[in-house]
């Protein structure tokens, strides 16, 4: 037996759109008129901060106070799964990494504010135009506070308007082309062709169930590590499941006061001559309600909530089960009168809250009603030609400038990272390399692990690699008229002391103003003498040899002129090592390879000589002269100096100077250093640290710190982490976002004073390239060889790997078993 359905025109609520100095205006039949504001809700997810979600409250109470009587604000928070979509791109890397996101599901939240002016009830509309006039004032208003509290409020032209309700018909904010399928309405749903349409009010007037108490947020207990942590009170709709667009549907009514305060009083009277406990209940509720009126000057108003869901038909179930046990868990029971689907989704209209039934609003306070407007918003990408892309924490990619001095939040570009060991501390800095080098940006790398060898080799760059066979040199003494200065004469009294004194050494007053003394007559000598007999001491070539020779007799010279104490015997016996066939004496001889100063991409890998307590320090300090150096010469280029734990050489009080130049002189050339580490106690109790290289990072990034949390006070004192930030940096790799996602970790970055999450999720190819794995990168390299670039060898690698259905493990360990590509195996 085949059912036939009576067919009825779905008449659409409005008049049209007319325009009030050239603003659009949405007519309702009865004459109504609405605006409709797009906004962008200022509370980030997972913020951790509770009073943003306080202050938004409070905006969105000074809105209804500068509107007063009259007027309905309808906020809908729509939330639609999309699939990320991204173009091509011109570099090999990166076009593997949009390829690795491409086509991913994800959510998106879109806010519209629409505020509507009522016909009085019972009238004929008149056209007045005093009340346009009156309009016209208060949407002036209403955008200046949305504007000045961040809401980035846009008011909708007509054409998007038509859009917007284009949109909530077909309950659609996904495609491009809006479909609007035939509507089959029933008690519990509406069907529109293969979806199902469900709206849940959560408010049943009749009983009102609500929670004794609710705030402007609530705190979220799951985890140990998300234990009180704040979250809005509807933030259950970012979890639902199985859904296709959600609309919540917000409606707050101010209607006359005076009436409504005399409709209360009446109903108490009524209530009150009747001794039953439900009418004492009532009183009691009409009491405390004028009570707050009284007391707090709050406005009493009428309100609506409703959750409209669109999902496929065999799904929503699903969906709804999840929502209204959701609700019911925070003390919210959901109406079950909810037999009128159709009335329901014609009041999520824009503009149509005037249709709602009398029975579907409850009386409250605004203050009370305000606390369950939805008030979060996701992460987007920042406005910047700079934009390094990680990941939300849903796991799509996101935009960051991590360099922008205009934004108020930095005042210096450069950074300090810290992250014990496994918690992805090298594939983050890896992946943030790999964006600086799409932007032509100098990289220089001071490492002492091997975990930069995969991306300088794909970049083609220079890795340099300290062998006694064939040591780092350098000559820092050698230097036109032009570089000679006080900065540079300063660097260099340094990396004497430090070659005499060791790391940990002092210079005293007396060592000081000698050797300050003994290089500026050294200069002078070279500059601005002439060579000849009359000048037998003139240095006729800049280097540590002739430095070493001409400083000898010219300390011995000051010290018998003048009387002070300076022991010359030690000086020279402990500097002899480095002259010329000493055993440093390349070391500070030779001059650098000239084509580093034009090199986009070096690398210095020092692990060889990581635990030689004089030459770590002395290369780690010629290395950063030597980007200083480049840095002069390559003026128009953004530039970032690295420092792996070779720091940790150069943090001695006698390098305090050093390094503060190093920090100055970096920020005047368009410049940034990244102290990376990852001991806990190279940090605590290191002066160096506070005072030089963390005073002079604006730019926190910490990876999981779970390891770290019994001395977290320590930490958190230690780089300025207020109880908000904490609460951010222990929601690392704890939220349940890894369905669907590759391998990835998370990091926390702060910018100033405030920070993000983010995911460091890369494609496979990136993988590859950053893995600090040894038979990882061998089993590439091998590739790579076989190849003849490191480009074509991660192709092949990947592509010989998805051929062979092995896991990565297995496929790495049968090539580094044979030392040869799987082809040549089979």
């Amino acid at each position: 037996m085949q059912t036939h359905h009576p067919k009825t025109a779905f008449k659409i609520p409005y008049a049209g759109i007319d325009h009030y100095q050239d603003e659009a205006l949405l007519y309702g039949e009865k004459g109504d008129f609405s605006a409709i504001f797009l906004l962008r809700n200022p509370v980030m997810q997972y913020g951790a901060d509770p009073e943003p979600y306080t202050a938004y409250h409070g905006v969105l109470l000074n809105l209804i106070k500068i509107l007063g009587e009259g007027y309905i604000i309808q906020k809908q928070d729509i939330f639609s799964r999309k699939i990320y979509q991204v173009g091509k791109a011109t570099e090999f890397l990166q076009q593997k990494y949009n390829e690795h996101f491409h086509g991913r599901e994800y959510t998106d939240i879109s806010t519209y504010l629409t505020i509507t002016r009522q016909v009085k009830k019972g009238t004929f509309y008149v056209h007045d135009p005093k009340v346009l006039v009156d309009f016209g004032q208060h949407m002036d208003k209403v955008h200046d506070l949305l504007q000045g509290a961040g809401l980035q409020p846009h008011r909708l032209s007509e054409q998007e308007i038509h859009r917007y309700v284009s949109r909530i018909l077909a309950m659609d904010f996904s495609s491009d082309n809006i479909v609007l399928d035939n509507l089959l309405a029933g008690e519990r749903q509406i069907g529109m062709g293969d979806r199902s349409i469900r709206s849940i009010s959560l408010i049943n007037t009749d009983t009102i169930d609500l929670p004794e108490t609710i705030g402007t947020y609530r705190h979220k207990h799951d985890g140990k590590n998300l234990r009180e942590f704040p979250v809005d009170n509807l933030f259950f709709l970012h979890q639902a499941p199985d859904y296709r667009c959600i609309v919540y549907n917000q409606l707050i009514e101010i209607p006359g006061q005076q009436a409504t305060l005399n409709k209360l009083e009446l109903k108490r009277k009524r209530h009150s001559g009747v001794p039953d406990p439900a009418n004492l209940i009532c009183v009691e509720d009409i009491d405390q309600l004028l009570v707050d009126v009284a007391r707090e000057n709050q406005l009493l108003v009428n309100a609506h909530f409703n959750i409209v869901l669109c999902a496929d038909e065999s799904r929503v179930d699903k969906a709804t089960n999840f929502i209204e046990a959701a609700l019911f868990q925070q003390g919210i029971i959901p109406s079950r009168n909810a037999y009128n689907q159709l009335e329901l989704f014609r009041t999520a209209l824009p503009g149509n809250s005037v249709e709602l039934k009398k029975y579907d609003w409850f009386l409250t306070t605004s203050d009370a009603g305000l606390c369950l407007l939805f008030k979060e918003s996701m992460q987007v990408d920042e406005k910047s030609d700079f934009l390094i892309r990680f990941t939300d924490r849903q796991g799509i990619p996101v935009g960051i400038d991590p360099a922008n001095l205009n934004t108020g939040r930095l005042n210096n570009r450069s950074k300090f990272t810290l992250g014990p060991s496994g918690s992805g501390k090298s594939f983050f800095m890896n992946a943030l390399v790999e964006q600086y080098c799409l932007y032509n940006m100098d990289v220089v790398i001071v490492d002492t692990g091997d975990s930069y060898s995969g991306l300088c080799s794909y970049y083609g760059g220079k890795y340099i690699t300290y062998t006694e066979e064939k040591p780092i040199s350098m000559n820092p003494f050698s230097m036109t008229q032009k570089e000679f200065n006080l900065e540079k004469k300063d660097f260099l009294k340094t990396l004497i002391a430090l070659l005499w004194k060791g790391a940990d050494g002092h210079l005293t007053q007396i060592e000081d103003t000698v050797l300050s003394n003994v290089l500026s007559s050294y200069y002078y000598e070279h500059f601005w003498l002439d060579p000849g007999p009359q000048n037998p001491r003139r240095p006729a070539k800049l280097d540590f040899d002739s430095f070493y020779t001409y400083s000898v007799e010219r300390i011995r010279e000051i010290t018998e002129q003048e009387s002070v104490t300076f022991d010359l015997d030690e000086y020279r016996y402990v500097l002899r090592k480095f002259h010329s066939g000493q055993e440093f004496g390349t070391v500070l001889n030779e001059d650098a390879d000239a084509s580093l100063f034009a090199e986009p991409f070096i690398v210095f890998e020092i692990d060889n000589i990581k635990e030689n307590k004089i030459l770590f320090p002395i290369v780690t300090l010629i290395i950063m002269d030597v980007f200083l150096q480049k840095m002069r010469h390559r003026t128009s280029q953004r530039k970032a100096l690295i420092i792996e734990e070779a720091w940790k050489a150069i943090a001695s009080p006698l390098m305090a100077g050093y390094i503060l130049y190093l920090y100055k002189t970096v920020r005047k050339f368009w410049g940034e250093v990244i102290v990376v580490t990852q001991e806990l106690g190279d940090i605590l109790g290191n002066a160096i640290v506070k005072d030089s290289i963390l005073a002079n990072s604006d730019t926190i990034c910490l990876l999981d710190q779970s390891k770290f949390r019994e001395n977290y006070d320590a930490i958190a004192k230690l780089l300025s982490i207020s109880d908000t930030e904490r609460r951010k940096i222990f929601t690392i790799n704890q939220l349940e976002n890894k369905d669907g996602r590759g391998r990835f970790k998370e990091v926390y970055i702060r910018r100033g004073a405030t920070g993000e999450v983010y995911g460091v999720e890369v494609s496979l190819y990136q993988y590859l390239c950053y893995t600090t794995e040894k038979p990882e990168k061998n089993a590439v390299q091998i590739y790579v060889q076989e190849h003849g670039n490191y480009q074509a060898g991660l192709e092949a690698f990947v592509a010989d790997l998805q051929a062979s259905g092995l896991p990565l493990g297995a496929f790495v360990s049968k090539i580094n078993q044979t030392a040869l590509p799987l082809p040549a195996t089979t």
